[in-house]
């Protein structure tokens, strides 16, 4: 395995990273060249590939592992990962200087605890390269809330000049960074969770169409259905938006336990009904994506543009309720600013683990809530 040494003193490094979400969707690999000097982040590949049934079913049918459960997922995640890797890697003949792996995120409490599963030797052995993991810890143990940590990459390479930019990223859970114009101080940017993104969604289609589809393509069930009145007043009421940043949210918040007490008291029974579930659930998304800028953000810095990425990205009645809160205000993929809304979560662990080992701080104190910046990551090397 190359010398860690030898890493370091790459002025451009090809670096992949590795991201599957709360939501579970599949496991995003983004191969990506990384000038460290400029600094920049050019995409070469991208794919994403589904983790294992077996492995899956295991992970989002048991909310409270054992410990025999989490050693074992640790041991399975990092194999996988490592066979997805090399496989890519392969296939599209690159060899990798290094790797940034965000792992499984299976327990995330504010501003206490978070445990990303997937154990880095793995990737390590079967790449031959070190690896990156374990992003969050180093900000939880300052006082930070280790989520989310993607906005010092928009603050490093993604904000304009010409106008304060939203970056929105909606994976199962929501969450943004809000940029104002060029040049600014880190201390000026915001960013922090909304709330539930894709996962409320993902979980009523999974059980509206009995497991044959996970998602709401395009927004097509939203879209044909009505909102709830009294079951959105009673949803927007859920005390996590009323929470000052910095907070952060996952699965315990709005995932497949929240999901199903939604279905058991709308109780839906006709196709109409469950249209109206859709229409509820994503209004919730648009609504508390609004509400957080609205409380949070506003008063300080006014957003002239809106960016979508992740999966969420692809929800055009979603992005058309989110665009009805923000008064039309432009919104679009970030791919109109060179990042592929699908691959940009994953590029921007390939990013953090190049600053790792750099030796660069990047958290964002600002966001988090640490008491300083800090390094952000732990290296493996087999």
């Amino acid at each position: 395995m190359p010398h860690l040494r030898a890493v370091q003193d790459k002025p451009v490094r090809i670096v992949a990273g590795l991201m599957c979400g709360t939501s579970m969707d599949g496991l995003d690999m983004a191969i990506c060249r990384i000038d460290r000097d400029r600094p920049s982040c050019e995409l070469l590949a991208f794919e994403t590939v589904p983790l294992p049934d077996e492995l899956m079913a295991s992970l989002r049918g048991d909310e409270t592992g054992s410990l025999a459960a989490v050693a074992h997922w640790h041991r399975a995640i990092g194999e996988a990962y490592a066979q997805a890797l090399a496989g890519f890697v392969r296939r599209e003949g690159i060899a990798l200087d290094l790797i940034g792996s965000h792992g499984q995120t299976v327990y995330h409490a504010h501003g206490e605890a978070s445990l990303q599963l997937g154990d880095p030797c793995f990737l390590a052995d079967a790449l031959d390269c070190p690896v990156v993991s374990q992003f969050r810890q180093g900000d939880i143990a300052l006082g930070g809330a280790g989520a989310p940590l993607v906005p010092y990459v928009d603050y490093r390479l993604v904000g304009r000049a010409d106008r304060a930019t939203m970056i929105l990223n909606i994976g199962g859970i929501a969450n943004f960074t809000v940029l104002p114009r060029r040049p600014c101080p880190p201390e000026a940017v915001m960013g922090f969770d909304c709330g539930p993104g894709n996962m409320i969604i993902d979980h009523i289609a999974r059980r509206y169409t009995e497991g044959r589809q996970g998602a709401d393509l395009d927004g097509r069930f939203a879209s044909r259905g009505s909102v709830r009145r009294d079951v959105f007043d009673h949803l927007r009421e859920h005390r996590f938006f009323g929470q000052r940043p910095p907070r952060s949210a996952g699965r315990e918040q709005f995932g497949p336990a929240f999901a199903d007490a939604l279905i058991e008291a709308v109780a839906p029974v006709t196709d109409q009904d469950w249209l109206d579930l859709f229409a509820t659930a994503t209004e919730l998304t648009a609504f508390a994506v609004y509400d957080a800028y609205r409380r949070f953000v506003a008063p300080s810095i006014s957003v002239e543009e809106i960016l979508l990425c992740g999966g969420g990205a692809h929800n055009g009645e979603l992005a058309r309720r989110i665009g009805r809160y923000f008064s039309n205000l432009p919104v679009a993929p970030t791919d109109s600013v060179g990042w592929p809304a699908d691959a940009k979560e994953a590029m921007a662990f390939a990013f953090l683990a190049s600053e790792r080992v750099d030796e660069r701080p990047a958290n964002m104190p600002s966001v988090t809530g640490a008491r300083r910046a800090v390094l952000l990551g732990s290296i493996t090397a087999c």
